[in-house]
């Protein structure tokens, strides 16, 4: 479908609070800068329209902020979160366990699993589904207004996102404070300083007489009495 473009709208002031420089966000986890990230490449495609369109090709113009435009700059903002997310989030699990002092093996097992891994990304992509069932702004009649719909589905998922990454480091807060407070089992240590003084304490008493002593320690008990004591 051919749709008549006379000029190319400026996104600033459709993006509303999404392209606003205030802080926003998780204060645990800042995502301004991404955020900020994911507005200039659409401010450079909305220019390579404006470009387009001057130079006489519409068609061209309008693909610059097509619905796959708006979800290639989602998904690369998306990705970048998730990564950061997972840095923090490993980031805690190691430093709980190097306070607690967790055998790296064990952390392994209780630290954040691959499965969890590939669930939170996607969790933090999936925010964008909006982007991904809005009609294509590039084909609708009122281009602005698809523009529109677009920048509103973009600064729902993007607040959507923002849930996602509170959720996700409110949800392994106890994991990491169980792996914060580990101690090593005291038992094994106890056990083997147990067996450790009976076996001495045999050894003693062995050397000494006052136990038998079979095999290799009776020819070492009789050396031991053979040695010229004072």
């Amino acid at each position: 479908m051919t749709v008549t473009i006379r000029s190319v709208p400026e996104l600033g002031p459709m993006l509303g609070r999404m392209a606003s420089p205030a802080p926003r966000g998780p204060a645990a986890l800042p995502l301004d800068d991404i955020r900020f990230d994911l507005l200039s490449a659409l401010y450079v495609r909305a220019g390579l329209a404006r470009s387009e369109l001057a130079a006489g090709r519409p068609d061209v113009a309008r693909h610059q902020l097509s619905r796959e435009a708006w979800l290639a700059v989602w998904r690369e903002a998306a990705d970048r979160v998730a990564t950061r997310l997972l840095e923090r989030l490993t980031g805690r699990f190691s430093a709980a366990a190097a306070e607690s002092r967790m055998p790296a093996r064990l952390l392994v097992r209780r630290g954040l699993p691959e499965d969890d891994r590939a669930v939170i990304r996607n969790r933090v992509d999936a925010c964008g589904t909006g982007l991904e069932e809005m009609p294509p702004p590039e084909n609708v009649d009122d281009w602005p207004a698809g523009l529109l719909r677009a920048s509103m589905a973009l600064d729902d998922g993007w607040e959507r996102l923002e849930g996602v990454v509170v959720e996700e480091l409110a949800r392994y807060a106890p994991a990491i404070e169980a792996v914060r407070v580990w101690r090593r089992p005291l038992a094994p240590l106890w056990a083997g300083t147990a067996l450790v003084v009976v076996l001495v304490l045999g050894l003693g008493l062995s050397l000494g007489g006052y136990l038998p002593a079979p095999g290799p320690l009776g020819v070492l008990q009789t050396w031991f009495w053979s040695l010229p004591w004072p």
